[in-house]
């Protein structure tokens, strides 16, 4: 099966080209969750690298209290750790190919910024009055950059605790007093920092999602708008110009009364074109306006299929699998729509043998298409339910496919595209089953 444009029976309509806009000119998205995390993690590293000189040089010229025995060397080895974890963390995010493991890198550069912040509070604990504290609440902040909300309270949470045992150890190790209402005020206000700074984060990823589902929209009204010009430049002009061609020569020249019927049949065909790409039209924008009233009811499916398939198959290609019984929720003059439109689908753009079967499936009835062509590419399939989405070289609008998924989806059902097992195409739909089928259970 080649790309169908679904269109119900009858001529087909329009210039052979799949979608209305170059899907390339559309690649540029919003940044994905890796992208996010590996551009993080990049300017963590340059943070890191600005910090590595401020920590020697916070040693070197300390000079408020004298240093404990080895608590200077120490520190020094802290401050020669980070360029040292920095480097292995460039390194590795370099080698990052997947999302876990940019996820893994920034988790890990977390880690190593928490443990060398933390241990530098902890080394200065001998002098209480030092405001060195402070740097406890760039860790929220990162871990807001990182992973929202849920980041900038974790950190905080282990801040609190680590600099908590900090104050209580200090304060048995160097004999000052611990005071509890200071504790409570530097870490209440990093637990504002965190939260201000996790929702502010949160707000922008949701932003940006909103963002996201805009731009997708926008892209799909330009691809809807491109293609109704080019139905209108091509699948309006071409009939217009046969229906007045055809009259033009019927005015010229009436004395040639043997052709009137050949030209007035032409009109009409050609008339009968506009009709239904009109008709196309208005159905797609009742649909997705919600102004198509349905009359849903208990249909029996065998019926419906075969009125149907003698508009869609007038040489009775298609072998028909399904019980007598079978019955689904839908109105009637729209499941024989979907069916015209698949069936057409399936005669014109497949290979015999065509069939369509159903069965019941958890209260559901699941109606299948098969024919065993060429099937559709993968790099076609993402567009094929779009609205000009699908067009083929057999010259079809793209307006039939989109139909059946509104009309599908109006249902309370669903439609999708499969390779069928046997090599072809199956368009399989999925609809609420009759009363009585509901109540039947599992098919066998």
């Amino acid at each position: 099966m080649v790309i169908p444009g679904g269109e119900t029976a009858g001529e087909g309509m329009g210039t052979p080209i799949f979608g209305s806009v170059d899907e390339a000119a559309h690649a540029a998205t919003l940044p994905t969750r890796s992208e996010d995390l590996h551009r993080s993690e990049r300017v963590m590293i340059l943070l890191r690298w600005a910090a590595t000189p401020w920590m020697f040089v916070q040693v070197l010229t300390y000079r408020t209290a004298p240093y404990p025995p080895g608590v200077r060397s120490t520190a020094l080895v802290f401050a020669t750790l980070l360029p040292a974890a920095n480097i292995a963390l460039w390194t590795s995010l370099r080698l990052a190919r997947t999302q876990r493991e940019e996820t893994a890198v920034a988790i890990a550069g977390l880690a190593v910024d928490t443990a060398v912040a933390m241990g530098f509070v902890w080394l200065f604990a001998f002098d209480q009055m030092s405001a060195l504290w402070a740097i406890v609440f760039i860790l929220p902040i990162e871990g807001a950059i990182l992973f929202q909300l849920f980041g900038a309270m974790t950190v905080w949470g282990t801040s609190t605790i680590l600099y908590t045992a900090r104050e209580i150890w200090g304060s048995n190790r160097f004999a000052y007093k611990l005071q509890w209402e200071s504790v409570s005020f530097r870490m209440g206000i990093g637990f504002l920092i965190s939260l201000a700074v996790g929702l502010m984060a949160q707000a922008l990823i949701r932003q940006r999602e909103e963002l996201a589902i805009a731009l997708r929209d926008l892209r799909r009204v330009d691809r809807l708008r491109a293609g109704l010009i080019a139905t209108l430049a091509h699948d309006v002009r071409t009939p217009l110009t046969a229906i007045r061609a055809s009259v033009q020569t019927l005015i010229a020249h009436p004395e040639r009364a043997e052709s009137t019927p050949q030209l007035l049949s032409v009109a009409d065909r050609q008339a009968r074109r506009l009709e239904r790409l009109a008709h196309q039209l208005l159905d797609l924008t009742r649909l997705e306006q919600g102004q198509l009233e349905l009359d849903i009811r208990d249909v029996k499916l065998l019926p419906v299929l075969r009125r149907a398939l003698t508009y869609a198959d007038g040489t009775a290609r298609i072998d028909v699998t399904v019980g007598g019984e079978l019955s689904v929720r839908a109105d009637p003059d729209r499941l024989e729509q979907i069916v015209v439109n698949l069936a057409t689908n399936q005669v014109r753009y497949g290979e015999p043998p065509f069939v369509i079967e159903a069965h019941r499936r958890n209260g559901e009835v699941a109606l299948a298409f098969r024919d065993h062509g060429r099937g559709i590419p993968p790099d076609k399939r993402a567009a094929l339910f779009e609205p000009f989405g699908a067009r083929s070289d057999a010259g079809s609008v793209g307006l039939g496919l989109a139909i059946v998924r509104a009309l599908v989806d109006a249902h309370g059902g669903r439609v999708s595209y499969r390779e069928d097992d046997g090599g072809g195409a199956c368009f399989e739909v999925v609809l609420p089953a009759g009363a009585k089928e509901a109540g039947a259970g599992r098919a066998p």
